[in-house]
């Protein structure tokens, strides 16, 4: 009698839940950003997006919940502060739609500035040793394909629009990037630097890359399942979006809807 009431419970439980309605997918717009902007794309840029596309929620790559700056505008007018593009755009939007949730992402950096400041000087001094060391002729391919790659890179996105960097294609240049740097670029580093710091640097700053990215693939999941059924944006820097975007569909593919940016 106990095992047939126990069958009939399951196959009620079954019968309800299949006949509920799926859950609404969150829509996620993930923009890869440069944080200063370029010549062809602004704070401007981003404010038309966010019109455009009209979130419920907007997650920025931060760790603090988003602040008006009172002066901000004043302050940018006569170069007293460089803001990024997000925070530009994002004092406007918020003042006209006081209802958009604005939530931070990212892991605390205590200075965000000096830790940029240092990385760049510690990645100059690490590709300028690597440059001149004499490699062997494999090694010395592999470098070559990688650094080529890199420049190439660099100067396309100095030299684009916001929607096409976003494009998959651009996606995959950063992806192979940073699989070049982990595979083989930090081993070419210990295998002809001398300056055993330098490169302890290096692997200490690519292993905590991948820490933070992984932080803040568990924050927006986190958003996720807060917010199902709602429309999402997300800014972070260009370099992040391949990882934050495969990791994301392969966590919460069936719960998620990924919009592209339209345009060119």
């Amino acid at each position: 009698m106990l095992q047939l009431i126990i069958f009939l419970y399951l196959l009620l439980a079954n019968i309800i839940s299949f006949g509920q309605p799926p859950l609404p997918k969150t829509e996620v717009v993930l923009i890869g950003t440069i944080h200063q902007g370029n010549q062809y794309f602004n704070h401007k840029t981003l404010y038309n997006i966010f019109k455009k596309y009209n979130p419920d929620i907007i997650l920025w790559e931060q760790s603090s919940r988003f602040k008006r700056v009172f002066g901000l505008r004043t302050a940018t007018f006569l170069k007293i502060w460089k803001p990024g593009i997000e925070q530009l755009s994002l004092q406007k939007y918020s003042r006209l739609n006081k209802k958009v949730n604005i939530l931070p992402f990212d892991t605390t950096i205590v200075s965000r500035k000096k830790y940029i400041q240092r990385r760049a000087k510690e990645e100059q001094a690490f590709f300028t040793m690597l440059n001149i060391a004499q490699k062997s002729l494999s090694d010395s391919t592999v470098y070559a394909d990688y650094a080529n790659k890199r420049n190439n890179y660099y100067h396309f996105i100095a030299d684009t629009g916001l929607q096409r960097i976003n494009k998959p294609d651009v996606n995959e240049m950063t992806r192979t990037l940073y699989h070049l740097e982990e595979k083989f670029i930090l081993r070419l580093g210990r295998k002809y630097i001398t300056d055993s710091q330098l490169v302890k640097q290096q692997e200490d700053d690519f292993t905590f890359w991948i820490a933070r990215n992984d932080y803040m693939v568990k924050q927006i999941i986190k958003y996720i399942d807060q917010f199902p059924g709602k429309r999402i944006i997300i800014l972070t820097g260009l370099n992040h979006k391949y990882y934050l975007q495969e990791k994301l569909l392969k966590q919460k593919d069936s719960a998620i809807k990924m919009i592209e940016l339209e345009g060119d």
